[in-house]
């Protein structure tokens, strides 16, 4: 049985619990790689500083792969993760808030509440909590829409019957009935197509030339 495309697996499973992996019925061979990748994939966001030949000697050290294995590890790990020699703004974001986030957190380790104070507010500012969220002021303008139905014909501009639901509630007693009744039948052999079919006149016919002044 053929292996699943690893990064069509990859996208839902990277970062899943191995168990739900078993679960799911994925091969032992793919849930492997998977953990391969994922623990690769770890260590370059925390050194993003690595190169392509540092990850590829990291692959081979952990895991004992051949170079030619590794560099295909290589780039599915650089398609997963995105071209760190390309750094967007994207993962610039991520890094700043990771390394925000483990200044307070060393800082609260070491009772230090000016250091604390001083992360949080570099945090706050770089998600710009201090300043309004504009989205929110549009949201709040939005005026709810309230839709009523309605058998009122006038609301379209036509005029209403008298009598209306009078002559509904005539017509139903005289036409409707819970009872069903077995008539008379008789197949016929012919195509619906052809009952249907429109007849178009014959304009080349002697008959309709003579009929034309």
């Amino acid at each position: 049985m053929p292996l699943p495309a690893i990064l069509d697996v990859a996208e839902t499973y990277l970062f899943a619990d191995q168990d739900k992996m078993v679960a799911s019925g994925l091969p032992e061979a793919t849930i492997r790689h998977l953990v391969r990748l994922r623990d690769i994939y770890n260590y370059w966001l925390s050194y993003p500083q690595k190169k392509d030949r540092d990850i590829v000697a990291e692959l081979k050290t952990r895991y004992g792969l051949g170079d030619t294995v590794a560099r295909e590890d290589l780039k599915l790990i650089k398609t997963l993760l995105g071209d760190l020699q390309k750094v967007t703004k994207d993962y610039m974001r991520y890094r700043v808030t990771q390394m925000l986030t483990r200044a307070y957190e060393k800082a609260d380790i070491a009772n230090n509440t000016r250091v604390m104070v001083a992360a949080a507010d570099k945090l706050a500012k770089y998600y710009a909590l201090d300043k309004e969220d504009d989205r929110a002021n549009v949201i709040d303008k939005i005026v709810r829409v309230t839709l009523k139905f309605t058998d009122d014909p006038e609301v379209i501009g036509l005029k209403r019957m008298p009598n209306v639901r009078e002559k509904m509630k005539s017509l139903k007693d005289k036409y409707w009935s819970e009872a069903t009744e077995e008539v008379d039948y008789e197949e016929i052999d012919a195509e619906l197509e052809d009952i249907f079919k429109p007849v178009r006149p014959d304009y080349g016919s002697s008959e309709n030339q003579a009929g034309i002044s």
